[in-house]
C-alpha cells in the first residue's frame, strides 16, 4: 500500500513529464516558423564610372550560401573588364565578366574593376610640305601646363599606330583604329618651358626639358573599308625637347604601311605630349586619359630605306583631308608624366634711372636672416636700382630657353641700420660646381614685377641680394648669346658680383611666402651694350610705376644656380 508522501511524488513526476513533452513540442514549432537569414548584395565598380555591374538574379537580399549571377560591362571602348572582388564569398570565375557569387552569412559588396584600355605606341609620317592641308580654325587649348588660344595651321605628321619588338617585349597594337594628325599652331603668346619627369619603356626617371607648345595632335580616321573612327584617344599639346639624353636602343616596328617590319634604332627623344581639353567652335572635347601622355623619339632607319610615297585620306573634327606622307621619322611611346615644374629663368639685368625712394616698411626673412638674426629683419625699401628681364641663353651648343616671359623683377636699396654680416655660400650652375662665394648684405629686394601689356609673374618669387666680395672658383671669359625682350647681343661672362636668396616678404599686413626655396640666382658682370628704353610702365607690390632702363659699361646676368652649403662667417 502505498503511502501519501509516494502518490504525491508520483504525481509530481507525471506532471513535470508532460509540462517537458509540451515545451519541447512548443519549441519544435517554433523552429520550424523562424525565418532563414537573409543578407544585402550590393553592387560597384572600380574606378567610379568606368563601367557598370549587375546582379543579374535580382532578388537580393540572399541566404548563405545562395548562388547569384552576376555581370560586368564597360561603358565604351575606353575601359576593358580585369577582375571581382569582394571581402567575403566566393566567385565562380573572378576573372570573367558574367560569372556567379555564393553569398557569405553577412552583407557584402561586390566590385567589378576595370582598367583604361592600354595605350598604343605610333609611328609618325612627315606630310609633304607642298601639299599639307591647311585648317585656319581658332582653338581654345587647355592642358597642365596652361591655357593657350591659338590657329590650327597646315598639317605636318601622320601617326599610325604600331607594333614594337624591343628585345623579347613585344607592345602589341592594341586598336587599329587609333591614328593621330599633328598640326602647326599659329599664335601671338610667347613659348614657355617647363622640367618634366618621365618613365617609359625606355628611359626611367629622366628630366626632360620642353619648350613650346608648338603643335596639336588630332585623333583622326584613316579612310578605309576596314578601320572605323578612333574611340577614347586624348588630344595632345606637342612641346619640343631641347637637349636630354637619348636610350639608342635597336626595335621593330610594323604597322598598316610596313606589315612586315621594319628594323630601326631609337635615339633622342624630340617631341612630348600633353593631354588637352579642346574648344573649336563652341564644342568642348574633354581629356580622356589624363594620365597618358606621350614621348616622341627619333628613329633612324637602314640606309636608303627611309622614304614612303603614300596618299591617304582622313577625317576628323577639322574635316576630311588628303595627306601626302613623306618619310617615316618619330616613334611616339606611352609615358608616365611623374612629376613637372616650370624653372626659374635667366635674368639679364638693366639699370635704371633714379627715383625717389619709396620708403616702405617690410620685414623679410631668409636662410641667412635665421641663421644670424633667429627672427625677420625690419628694413625699409629704397630706390629702384636694377630691372631684370627673362632672357633665353646660347652657351656653346646649348639653348636654354625662356621659361616664363611674364616673370621681372625690379631692384630695390635696402637698409636697416644693422652692420651686415658675411656668409660663406657654395653654390652649382652652368658656368662652374662648387664656386665659393663670399657674400654680404643683404642689400637689395628683387620684387616679382609686371610690366606693360605682358601678364603678372606666375609662381616668382621675392629674392633679397646680396653682394659677392671675394669668389674662389674657375676664372670666367665665357661667350654667350642672350635674347631678351630687349635686345639680342653676344656678351663675355666673368666673375659672380651678387648672390640671391628667395625671401619671405610682410609689407603692411600682407605676407608673401616663399613658394620654392631652392630656386637662387647668381648674378655675373657681362660686357655692356649701349640699349636704351626711355619708358616702361611696370607695376608690382609697391603700385605701378614708369622706369627708364638702360646698359651701361659692365652689365649683369642671373643664373638659375644650387645652394649647396653655406655658413655664417664670425665677424
Amino acid at each position: 500500500m502505498k503511502t501519501m508522501l509516494s502518490l504525491q511524488r508520483h504525481h509530481y513526476i507525471r506532471t513535470f513529464s508532460i509540462l517537458l513533452i509540451a515545451v519541447v513540442l512548443i519549441a519544435g514549432v517554433a523552429s520550424c516558423t523562424t525565418p532563414v537569414a537573409e543578407y544585402d548584395l550590393t553592387m560597384a565598380v572600380s574606378p567610379p564610372g568606368s563601367g557598370t555591374a549587375t546582379d543579374e538574379t535580382g532578388t537580393s537580399p540572399y541566404a548563405a550560401g545562395e548562388v547569384v549571377d552576376i555581370s560586368a560591362h564597360p561603358p565604351d571602348p575606353c575601359y576593358e573588364f580585369v577582375d571581382w572582388t569582394a571581402p567575403a564569398g566566393t566567385f565562380g570565375d573572378p576573372n570573367t565578366a558574367t560569372t556567379t557569387f555564393t553569398m557569405p552569412a553577412r552583407d557584402v559588396t561586390v566590385t567589378a574593376n576595370f582598367e583604361l584600355t592600354p595605350p598604343d605606341h605610333f609611328k609618325f609620317y612627315t606630310v609633304d610640305g607642298d601639299t599639307a592641308p591647311y585648317v585656319g580654325k581658332d582653338v581654345e587649348l587647355v592642358d597642365q601646363f596652361g591655357a593657350f588660344n591659338a590657329t590650327v595651321g597646315y598639317a605636318v605628321s601622320f601617326g599610325n599606330p604600331v607594333e614594337k619588338v624591343h628585345g623579347s617585349v613585344v607592345s602589341p597594337i592594341e586598336d587599329g583604329n587609333r591614328h593621330y594628325t599633328l598640326y602647326d599652331l599659329e599664335h601671338e603668346w610667347e613659348p614657355q618651358s617647363w622640367e618634366v619627369m618621365i618613365n617609359n619603356q625606355f628611359q626611367d626617371d629622366v628630366k626632360l626639358t620642353v619648350w613650346g607648345p608648338i603643335a596639336l595632335a588630332v585623333p583622326t580616321e584613316k579612310i578605309e573599308a576596314d578601320l572605323g573612327a578612333p574611340e577614347c584617344l586624348n588630344h595632345y599639346l606637342i612641346y619640343e625637347v631641347l637637349y636630354q639624353p637619348f636610350p639608342e636602343v635597336g626595335v621593330t616596328l610594323k604597322d598598316q604601311f610596313i606589315p612586315d617590319g621594319e628594323d630601326v634604332v631609337v635615339w633622342e627623344p624630340v617631341l612630348f605630349a600633353n593631354p588637352v581639353k579642346k574648344t573649336v567652335d563652341g564644342v568642348v572635347t574633354d581629356i580622356e586619359k589624363a594620365d597618358e601622355h606621350l614621348v616622341f623619339y627619333r628613329i633612324e632607319l637602314p640606309p636608303g630605306n627611309t622614304s614612303i610615297d603614300k596618299m591617304i585620306q582622313i577625317d576628323n573634327q577639322f574635316g576630311p583631308q588628303t595627306l601626302d606622307l613623306t618619310l617615316r621619322d618619330t616613334l611616339a611611346v606611352p609615358s608616365l608624366k611623374i612629376s613637372w615644374e616650370q624653372p626659374l629663368d635667366h635674368f639679364k639685368v638693366y639699370y635704371v634711372e633714379q627715383a625717389a625712394p619709396l620708403e616702405e616698411e617690410v620685414l623679410l626673412e631668409d636662410q641667412f636672416i635665421t641663421d644670424w638674426l633667429g627672427e625677420p629683419l625690419m628694413a625699409t625699401v629704397g630706390e629702384r636700382i636694377f630691372f631684370a628681364n627673362p632672357a633665353s641663353k646660347w652657351h656653346g651648343d646649348v639653348w636654354t630657353p625662356i621659361s616664363n616671359p611674364n616673370n621681372h623683377l625690379t631692384f630695390y636699396s635696402l637698409s636697416s641700420g644693422t652692420p651686415p654680416p658675411v656668409w660663406w655660400v657654395q653654390v652649382d650652375n652652368q658656368f662652374g660646381l662648387g664656386q665659393e662665394l663670399w657674400v654680404q648684405g643683404p642689400y637689395w629686394l628683387a620684387v616679382p614685377t609686371q610690366k606693360g601689356p605682358h601678364d603678372p609673374p606666375v609662381d616668382l618669387d621675392h629674392f633679397l641680394v646680396y653682394q659677392v666680395i671675394d669668389y674662389v672658383g674657375s676664372p670666367l671669359e665665357v661667350q654667350v648669346l642672350l635674347d631678351d625682350q630687349f635686345t639680342e647681343e653676344s656678351v663675355t661672362v666673368y666673375e659672380p658680383v651678387l648672390f640671391a636668396n628667395p625671401v619671405q616678404k610682410t609689407h603692411g599686413s600682407v605676407v608673401t611666402p616663399i613658394n620654392n626655396p631652392d630656386d637662387h640666382l647668381v648674378f655675373y658682370w657681362i660686357s655692356g651694350g649701349d640699349f636704351l628704353m626711355p619708358t616702361v610702365p611696370i607695376i608690382n607690390q609697391f603700385g605701378p610705376q614708369s622706369i627708364s632702363v638702360y646698359e651701361g659699361p659692365q652689365d649683369v646676368l642671373g643664373v638659375p644656380s644650387q645652394k649647396i652649403e653655406w655658413s655664417l662667417v664670425p665677424p
